[in-house]
């Protein structure tokens, strides 16, 4: 593993940023997506060898093992409750699973195309799901009814995040742009254009000040929400995949599907460590606290401790 440093700030120039805990390997196939719980002990996973997977994070132990879908699962989120899985697939199906029995609660079908991304709302009342099909979809996760659906983009929906308040939802597509939807309404409030290539990743920070994008362009933009205006460009290089902020909302994280990861500082744009993995990195995912943080690379996940001082 090559790791370059450059500076985190409460960091000695001697320490990594990041230390290796340990490498998640069961899956059989790539890992789209990792995402905590939101009590931090758990990380669920999403691979394309058609099954979603449950790991005790202290441990690295896998304590479940969703099957059911027939094609790649591209995608996976804990509701904030931690009681349920929502997985999005190319078998044109989203499924909601029962963490605690293992068992499949709702299996949704009216998306056309392959499912992209899936997000529960901050209260859990809403699942989200984007499709290759161009819609996204607004689904009761109790219940399994869909709510709306919401038109706008001009090609598939490959990201989606909400805002910490739940008021609002983003969007990335391959139609270059990232959109900004009110979620009582639907109504489409906001569309960013700036990206120049196809827009893989979408994440609020924190405070829901900030929302970043990442995109095949090399480039993560940071748009201030109050202003509309870009505040940071992030260059990386190559396809850039899935985007996250910290929670203290100080680094930005994203990889590429040559493998490489990218920890940036949010405020001034310094690159903090650039590091080559060995295969695609389309996720990373902080712990809530902000200790740890999970990078897939081909099939496996890789947790780190994120050492600061």
């Amino acid at each position: 593993m090559t790791i370059i440093v450059s500076s985190l700030v409460g960091v000695q120039a001697q320490d990594p940023p990041l230390t290796l805990v340990r490498s998640l390997t069961l899956h059989t196939k790539n890992t789209h997506a990792a995402p905590f719980s939101s009590d931090g002990r758990y990380l669920a996973s999403a691979s394309s060898d058609q099954t979603v997977k449950l790991w005790e994070v202290e441990t690295g132990r896998d304590v479940k093992t969703f099957v059911g879908h027939t094609g790649d699962v591209n995608t996976v989120a804990i509701s904030p409750d931690g009681r349920l899985l929502a997985s999005g697939s190319d078998d044109l199906t989203v499924r909601i699973w029962d963490v605690n029995t293992g068992k499949e609660a709702h299996h949704l079908t009216d998306q056309t195309g392959y499912v992209q991304a899936v997000a529960f709302s901050p209260d859990g009342k809403i699942l989200a799901s984007g499709s290759k099909d161009k819609a996204i979809k607004f689904w009761d996760p109790k219940t399994g009814k869909e709510i709306r659906t919401l038109t706008g983009h001009t090609d598939a929906v490959f990201a989606l995040a909400f805002s910490p308040d739940g008021r609002l939802l983003a969007s990335g597509s391959p139609d270059k742009t990232v959109k900004l939807w009110d979620v009582k309404t639907g109504r489409n409030t906001k569309t960013f254009t700036d990206a120049t290539d196809q827009v893989q990743g979408v994440a609020f920070s924190r405070d829901g000040q900030f929302l970043a994008a990442s995109s095949y362009d090399s480039k993560v933009r940071i748009w201030k929400l109050s202003t509309g205006a870009v505040v940071g460009t992030l260059s990386g290089a190559g396809q850039l995949q899935g985007v996250t902020f910290s929670p203290d909302g100080r680094l930005v994280v994203t990889g590429n599907r040559d493998g490489q990861v990218w920890l940036w500082e949010a405020s001034t744009g310094r690159e903090v460590l650039a590091m080559k993995r060995p295969a695609i990195a389309f996720s990373s995912q902080f712990t809530p606290d902000g200790r740890l943080l999970a990078t897939t690379s081909g099939s496996a996940i890789d947790i780190w401790n994120v050492n600061r001082r």
